[in-house]
């Protein structure tokens, strides 16, 4: 790794979270960051057997990290850092704008495979595998909560899946482009698409709640609380009044993606060292700093 004395100074590619600590990525490397001081506490290595020059997309639970390379699914240790288990997916499973996350529950992991929609394994048998949406194409886009996990893609539409039998139950249909990010929050689902715009769904009944459009938002990324709908694209933060769907705050924020934990935004580049952090709280007074 190379010296970095905290995570406001780390290059990040994709970012995860526990109770108590921050993971990164770059490269072939997951560091684990200790969430109240920022210090690096751990560096995971991944095996040099694939090209990662951006890093890998993952996720973590209480016991391991599960990376996504360009060809290969990695399972590690969180203690011992020992890869217990890998696995090549076809030629090339990284979405086509390297969009994409990886998600993972009590029973299943999920990531995108290119052109073959989402795969899921099982925790228990990692060998135990099997699709979603394969011949919808590339999936760009996950959320969960605790009983569905919900995809979009290149085919403009989100789809929901039941976690206990993962069947089909529900299609949002509304946008006019692909699908870019999702987020999941209580009984809503939000969405950001190359349409420029930002949906906020009711997923009981599948249909917008609110629609709002021409906002600049593609390739950008959504968060959301009880007052605030928050996206971050391409060096501009918008954010909302959930009540009255007002624009509270358009200010510019560093250039990267956004990743959000317990009302905190991290803005996070793989090409600067630069992590900045802070609350909606801070965003909406208009102090989106470097560090809280």
């Amino acid at each position: 790794m190379t010296e970095q004395a905290t995570l406001f100074t780390a290059q990040v590619h994709r970012m995860d979270f526990d109770a108590d600590s921050i993971y990164t990525s770059i490269g072939r490397e997951i560091i684990r960051w200790d969430k109240k001081t920022k210090q690096a506490l751990t560096v995971y290595t991944l095996p040099p057997n694939d090209n990662l020059n951006k890093g890998a997309r993952f996720a973590v639970d209480e016991r391991s990290i599960y990376g996504n390379s360009i060809y290969f699914f990695h399972v590690m240790d969180k203690r011992s850092g020992e890869v217990t288990y890998q696995q090549r997916f076809g030629r090339d499973n990284q979405s086509d704008l390297d969009l994409g996350t990886v998600l993972v529950d009590e029973g299943n992991i999920y990531f995108p495979v290119r052109n073959r929609g989402l795969a899921v394994v099982d925790k228990r048998n990692y060998d135990r595998v099997c699709y979603l949406n394969e011949e919808k194409g590339s999936v760009w886009a996950l959320a969960q909560d605790e009983s569905t996990i919900y995809l979009g893609g290149v085919d403009k539409n989100i789809y929901a899946f039941e976690k206990a039998t993962l069947k089909h139950t529900a299609t949002f249909s509304g946008h006019k482009g692909n699908i870019h990010d999702l987020f999941s929050f209580q009984d809503y689902l939000v969405s950001v698409s190359a349409d420029n715009s930002l949906i906020f769904w009711d997923k009981k009944s599948a249909s917008p709640v609110q629609h709002l459009k021409k906002i600049k938002c593609s390739l950008g990324c959504a968060a959301m609380t009880e007052q605030y709908l928050v996206c971050a694209a391409k060096g501009t933060m918008r954010i909302w009044d959930t009540k009255s769907w007002a624009l509270l705050q358009e200010t510019p924020v560093s250039f990267g993606t956004m990743f959000f934990d317990d009302g905190v935004i991290y803005i996070a580049n793989r090409k600067v060292p630069r992590v900045d952090v802070f609350t909606i709280e801070d965003a909406v007074r208009g102090n989106a700093g470097r560090g809280s």
